[in-house]
């Protein structure tokens, strides 16, 4: 679903829903997730909410997520 908002790109939850092939309030429900998580930010624009993913947010995880993964399972050497 990330993958969607590559680019700096805005999507409402219908458009996601769609690309996707899942239904709205899933794709809502996902989104909310991700929002709530910190990697998406959204407005609100009448009816529609528009997500965009929050690039540092995303970074810093990926970034956190490494250093974990290094020092809970680092490479067996193989």
């Amino acid at each position: 679903m990330l993958e969607l908002f590559t680019g700096g790109i805005e999507l409402t939850v219908g458009t996601v829903a769609e690309r996707l092939g899942i239904a709205q309030p899933t794709a809502s429900q996902q989104l909310a997730l991700l929002r709530r998580g910190g990697l998406l930010t959204s407005r609100r624009d009448g009816k529609q909410v528009h997500y965009r993913i929050d690039a540092d947010a995303v970074e810093e995880s990926l970034t956190e997520l490494q250093t974990y993964l290094r020092t809970c399972c680092p490479p067996s050497g193989r």
